[in-house]
C-alpha cells in the first residue's frame, strides 16, 4: 500500500512539474552592443622636467641639484594655477669600458596645471636650470566624470531603443533583460605637439608652444535579451 502510494505521489508530481514546464514562457536569446561616444578637449597639461648633474665629485653634484629643484620649486609655488611636486631623486654609475668612470646626480619635478599659457611660461623660466622630459595632456576627473555620466544616460537609451527594435522586428510581445554591462573606455590621447621656439639672444629657450588636442571618451554596453515566444 505504502508502496502504490509512493508511486502515485511521484507521479502527481512529475504531472506537476509538466504543466508547470509547459505554462512556463519561453524565450529566445540575443546579444548585442550599443555605445555612446563624446569628444572633449584635454584639460589637464602635465610637464616633467629634472635637474642633472654627472661627474666624479657627488657631494657637488648633489648639492648643485638641489639648488636647482629648490629654485625651480620656489618658482613654480609662486603661480597659483599651477600644481607642483618633486619626483624620484637618483644616484646612478656611468660606465666606461665596464668600469665606472663617474656618477649620475638626477631629481625630477612634474608640473601640473589646466592654464596652458601660465604653464608654458612657468616653463620657459624654469629651462633657465632645468630640461624637460615630457609634457603630456589629459582629461581631468571632474571633466571625465561629468562626461560618462551623460554617456552612460545615452547609452541605456539606446541599448532600450535597440532592444524594442529587435522585439519589433522579431514580432514578439515582450522581452526581459538577461546581462548588462556597462564599461567606460577612453582612448589614448594623442601626443601633445610640443615644438621649442628659436633660441634667444642669452642663449635660455622660450617657452614652448603646446596644443592640448582632444580625445574620444566613450561608454560600451554588452546586452543579452530573451524575446518572448508568442
Amino acid at each position: 500500500m505504502k508502496k502504490q502510494l509512493a508511486a502515485l505521489l511521484l507521479g502527481m508530481f512529475a504531472l506537476n512539474a509538466a504543466h508547470a514546464e509547459e505554462s512556463k514562457p519561453v524565450y529566445d536569446r540575443v546579444a548585442f552592443s550599443v555605445n555612446a561616444a563624446k569628444e572633449v578637449p584635454n584639460d589637464v597639461l602635465s610637464a616633467v622636467l629634472y635637474a642633472e648633474q654627472q661627474g666624479q665629485d657627488t657631494v657637488a653634484m648633489a648639492d648643485a641639484v638641489n639648488q636647482a629643484i629648490t629654485w625651480a620649486m620656489a618658482i613654480a609655488k609662486q603661480e597659483s594655477a599651477v600644481e607642483s611636486r618633486t619626483l624620484n631623486y637618483t644616484t646612478n654609475p656611468v660606465y666606461a669600458d665596464g668600469r665606472i668612470s663617474g656618477w649620475q646626480v638626477r631629481q625630477s619635478i612634474q608640473l601640473k596645471s589646466k592654464d596652458s599659457k601660465v604653464l608654458s611660461g612657468l616653463l620657459g623660466k624654469l629651462q633657465e636650470k632645468l630640461r624637460i622630459e615630457g609634457i603630456n595632456y589629459s582629461v581631468s576627473p571632474e571633466m571625465q566624470a561629468e562626461t560618462e555620466k551623460a554617456l552612460i544616460d545615452q547609452a541605456l537609451k539606446n541599448f532600450k531603443d535597440r532592444a524594442e527594435q529587435l522585439k519589433t522586428g522579431m514580432g514578439r510581445a515582450e522581452y526581459r533583460v538577461v546581462r548588462l554591462d556597462v564599461q567606460s573606455v577612453g582612448n589614448d590621447f594623442p601626443q601633445p605637439m610640443y615644438r621649442m621656439a628659436a633660441m634667444e639672444a642669452a642663449g635660455a629657450p622660450a617657452p614652448p608652444s603646446l596644443e592640448g588636442g582632444k580625445q574620444n571618451l566613450q561608454v560600451n554596453v554588452q546586452a543579452e535579451i530573451e524575446l518572448s515566444i508568442n
